[in-house]
């Protein structure tokens, strides 16, 4: 039993851990002190915890979550305040009925890190949470063992999970009634108003971003072209950050391009409504948009997996800008690097037109040695553009992509920052490519009389190993990469086990992410029809009422049978020998029936009296029947069954 209400506290920590960045380290360390007490109170066999004290605790944790996790973040503190309660709640039981409170409120408790994650390895952890769980609910009960309540439980879940199995294939999908609120920090790294000098920051983050599925868009892994995954667009710089254009979530009508063949995204959760696409692209999935940029959007935040379809966009090139249009885009704040501007200034006097001043602004960048770094100098100064470009000469993406648009304003070129994602790592098995948080990337957008927009990358210029594959597979930063990521297992990649480990995990995850979460109704009606034709869904609705009428008629017999009480051993036995008496001795109280057949039977005088000693122990004594009590029985009955034959 003590074991059991251990247990659970650790259930409440592992709970705590997962979604451990929303809580905040105030509230994961009071969690973690209050586990360390309980363990404290078990080893001490102590019971139980003061009210008084009790109380106390739970105010004070409550100021503390409170501050750890932000009033504003509903569902975060919900959950936060629920596993406080519970676990103040496992301290100050004492009583069987309050423990059995507490079980029954964890299978709510445990199963609400769905709202932070809905991975197959949660899924299996809160599996195997609920099982513990239910075993130490049944034991509550007196006389159950562990070994029956664990084969219960282990029954139970299989039936469980075969159920479900059924249900999400067989039964129509339809639109959820309700949702819960997102959190309120995104979870991805991109954001709409970004300081290009901190995404750097991503590269800290070994989180999965998205995963496509090209198809016949592309047969093998990326060859000599980069992968470009536009995201948001950022065209005004303040002086420190560079805003999302106000044209992101204005939609626009674009049209497909149908020579090139679709493809697929499945993007995690970000709390944003921005997606990620590849060059101009369109979508016919419900609830996505594309925007005058060609790039993608949701209609509301991704608060879960959503996978979409993407479709190259016919774009027509705008060739003329109108002269409201370029002073927007060549727009920078007045009196901020200075000497970055006096350098573009003079650069567009040596050049005749747009191609030969990038040609000048490579040779600098190629020339003057700078380096790509994950780890770069820091800069306080409201200069940092000038102090990147003439001092410390080393930075991420985010440093020569801000620094090239801005010598490219300087110079009156229309300019804009892109930020998104670079590179994916392919999945030969599978067939896809998985983008993750490191990934993140940013470059430039220029514009060119009768021309119209290109693309820029100016990471080119100084690491032309980034643009080729994921950021994890570039071999000059590894040590920096390594030292990123600390504990993890992409950062241990060179590793040839941690690595095929690390690769299947993400595989099973594929798997589970593509065939469970987003199991929809377009995927369920395609695999109907592939198992039962074109008439598909009305077979499985036929199927699936059949499949319930037999459970509810299984059900049905099931307790019907169980309703029946069954008649004890002992009273078997007593029937069966007086049934051997030439006289109806079954409306005769057992004592006078005993005496009778003793009359009958003389020569079995004593083992007759020795089965009625044995019949009223059990039956008015509470003592049990048992085997030797039961082989004298069935020996008595079949030696008088044996001398009524002679």
């Amino acid at each position: 039993m003590i074991s059991n209400q251990f247990a659970i506290t650790l259930s409440y920590l592992l709970i705590t851990l997962v979604p451990v960045t929303s809580f905040g380290v105030a509230f994961n360390v009071l969690m973690l002190l209050l586990a360390i007490w309980h363990g404290i109170l078990v080893i001490k066999k102590n019971n139980g915890v003061r009210n008084s004290l009790i109380n106390l605790i739970a105010i004070t944790g409550m100021v503390i979550t409170g501050l750890s996790v932000g009033i504003q973040n509903t569902v975060e503190l919900f959950v936060a305040l629920m596993l406080l309660a519970c676990q103040l709640k496992v301290l100050q039981a004492t009583t069987t009925k309050q423990w059995q409170q507490i079980y029954v409120l964890n299978f709510f408790t445990l199963s609400s890190v769905f709202l932070f994650s809905q991975s197959l390895y949660i899924a299996l952890m809160v599996l195997m949470l609920l099982g513990v769980n239910l075993v130490a609910m049944l034991q509550v009960q007196p006389k159950t063992s562990l070994a029956f309540a664990s084969k219960f439980t282990l029954t139970k879940v299989l039936i469980s999970m075969a159920l479900s199995i059924l249900l999400l294939i067989f039964m129509p999908k339809i639109p959820s009634f309700w949702q819960m609120p997102g959190p309120t920090l995104a979870k991805t790294g991109l954001s709409e108003n970004v300081d290009p000098f901190d995404i750097v920051n991503l590269a800290k983050s070994d989180e999965l971003a998205f995963r496509a599925i090209l198809n016949d868009r592309t047969q093998a892994p990326m060859g000599n072209k980069p992968l470009y995954w536009r995201a948001i667009i950022h065209d005004k710089f303040d002086g420190t950050q560079w805003r999302m254009s106000n044209l992101q979530n204005v939609s626009s009508n674009l049209t497909a391009n149908l020579q090139l063949a679709p493809y697929k995204i499945i993007a995690e959760a970000s709390n944003l409504p921005w997606l990620y696409a590849l060059e101009h692209a369109v979508s016919p999935t419900k609830l996505v948009n594309n925007n005058y940029f060609g790039t993608l959007y949701r209609a509301d935040k991704i608060t879960s997996t959503f996978e979409y379809q993407v479709q190259s966009a016919n774009i027509r090139q705008q060739t003329r800008m109108p002269a409201r249009q370029y002073r927007f885009n060549t727009m920078l704040p007045e009196q901020l690097n200075p000497k970055a501007q006096a350098l573009a200034k003079q650069w567009d006097l040596d050049s005749a037109n747009t191609n030969e001043f990038i040609e000048l602004m490579r040779r600098y960048f190629s020339s003057q040695g700078f380096r790509y770094t994950l780890t770069p100098n820091t800069s306080e100064s409201k200069h940092k553009v000038d102090e990147f470009l003439f001092d410390y000469k080393n930075g991420f993406c985010g440093h020569y992509a801000s620094s090239a648009a801005i010598l490219l304003r300087s110079a009156g070129i229309p300019a804009r920052l892109v930020s998104g994602y670079l590179g994916a790592e392919y999945n030969k098995q599978q067939g896809y490519f998985s983008v993750y948080q490191y990934d993140a990337h940013a470059w430039v957008e220029y514009f060119v009389p009768n021309e119209g927009w290109k693309t820029l990358d100016p990471t080119a210029w100084v690491s032309p190993q980034r643009l080729l594959g994921s950021l994890s597979e570039h071999q000059t930063l590894a040590d920096e990469f390594q030292d990123n990521l600390g504990l993890s297992l992409v950062a241990w990649s060179n590793f040839t086990a941690i690595n095929w480990l690390r690769l299947h995990l993400e595989q099973l995850d594929y798997q589970w992410t593509r065939w469970v979460l987003n199991f929809d109704q377009e995927k369920q009606t395609s695999l109907l029809q592939s198992l039962f034709g074109t008439k598909g869904k009305q077979w499985a609705g036929a199927l699936v009422i059949f499949v319930i009428s037999a459970i509810l008629l299984l059900l049905f017999f099931y307790l019907q049978r169980h309703q029946q009480v069954k008649e004890p051993l002992v009273v078997k036995r007593y029937r069966q020998l007086i049934e051997l008496s030439d006289k109806d001795l079954s409306a005769a109280p057992p004592k006078r029936a005993i005496d009778e057949l003793t009359q009958q039977f003389s020569s079995h005088h004593e083992m007759l009296l020795q089965f009625y000693a044995d019949f009223a122990a059990d039956r008015y004594q509470g003592k049990s029947f048992g085997k030797n009590q039961n082989k004298h029985a069935k020996n008595l009955i079949n030696s008088i069954k044996t001398k009524a034959k002679r």
